[in-house]
């Protein structure tokens, strides 16, 4: 039996780019230059884990905001959030500070919503059987931010996004869909929580619910199914052929486009080992691990220990 097992983050850069998958996922290679082991969002994710953490076991608002406030200090004074980030350029003299004021806001501002929720699970892992047959079984693994019920819905996952702009949210997305099938849910619940300074707590604190059908749940599965076995194709034949319109995706060029820019596989091949790294290899648990232990993990390895 061949057990596939994929995360979202992973089925995304294989549709993306099948040889940056290959680069990033099989052969394990990374730039030699960490990305800041802290970025804001993974603190904002402690700080709502906090947050819903004290809000499950006490049902006190007060304790969970000042535990949510508290672990964010924490996780930001072990980063380089005030000098790196680029709010900075904004006006804004600490980025700390200021992420701080818009969580206060945030949270005041859904006070009353989220004290009748019953949450059901916070940073809750979860893998299912996405297909199986009597060669292949496919598995879907995940990790949802947070898992609620009301008086209306029964459970629905929600997912914190922190955002600059207001891009809007689609449904056309691997990890709500995935979200959804793995609750049983025909509903996932965006928390986008707005940085922007200029706007009102209407207007940058969102909830937005994306709604999955039946018929939608079984149209991304047959797709995502027939990517795990090109996937398994591509393993199998040891080819992995480049996508050219992903180079420059959301404004972010690819961390490969010099080498696949380059003449040749001697000059690929040259690029690659000069200027990227072996990596360890990805582990898909470390991607169910909390937040706050994924963050305790990257300072760690940020440091070179572990």
């Amino acid at each position: 039996m061949i057990n596939i097992v994929l995360d979202t983050s992973m089925l995304d850069t294989f549709q993306l780019c099948e040889l940056k998958f290959h680069r990033r996922y099989n052969l394990n290679l990374v730039t030699p230059t960490k990305a800041i082991p802290l970025d804001r969002g993974n603190i904002i994710h402690v700080a709502h884990e906090n947050y819903w953490n004290v809000l499950k076991d006490t049902r006190d608002w007060v304790k969970a905001v000042d535990a949510a406030l508290v672990a964010f200090r924490v996780a930001a004074s072990e980063s380089d959030l005030d000098i790196i980030d680029p709010m900075r350029s904004k006006n804004i003299t600490s980025t700390t500070d200021y992420i701080l004021s818009v969580l206060e806001q945030n949270f005041e501002f859904w006070k009353h919503v989220d004290m009748s929720y019953e949450i059901n699970a916070v940073e809750q892992p979860f893998s299912y059987v996405l297909y199986q047959d009597d060669d292949v079984r496919i598995i879907m693994m995940g990790k949802i931010d947070l898992v609620l019920s009301d008086t209306r819905t029964n459970l629905f996952p929600m997912d914190h996004k922190s955002v600059d702009r207001d891009y809007g949210v689609k449904s056309f997305q691997n990890q709500f869909t995935n979200y959804s099938i793995a609750t049983g849910s025909n509903i996932v619940l965006v928390n986008r929580i707005g940085l922007q300074s200029s706007l009102k707590p209407e207007e940058k604190f969102k909830r937005v619910p994306v709604s999955y059908d039946p018929l939608k749940q079984e149209q991304w599965r047959a797709n995502t199914i027939k990517w795990a076995f090109r996937y398994l194709e591509n393993t199998q034949d040891n080819d992995w052929p480049e996508n050219r319109t992903g180079c420059d995706k959301w404004n972010r060029l690819c961390e490969y486009y010099d080498v696949c820019d380059s003449s040749g596989d001697e000059a690929k091949e040259y690029k690659l080992n000069a200027f990227f790294k072996k990596d360890k290899p990805w582990d898909v648990g470390k991607a169910m691990l909390s937040s706050t232990e994924q963050v305790a993990l990257a300072l760690r390895e940020g440091h070179g220990e572990g």
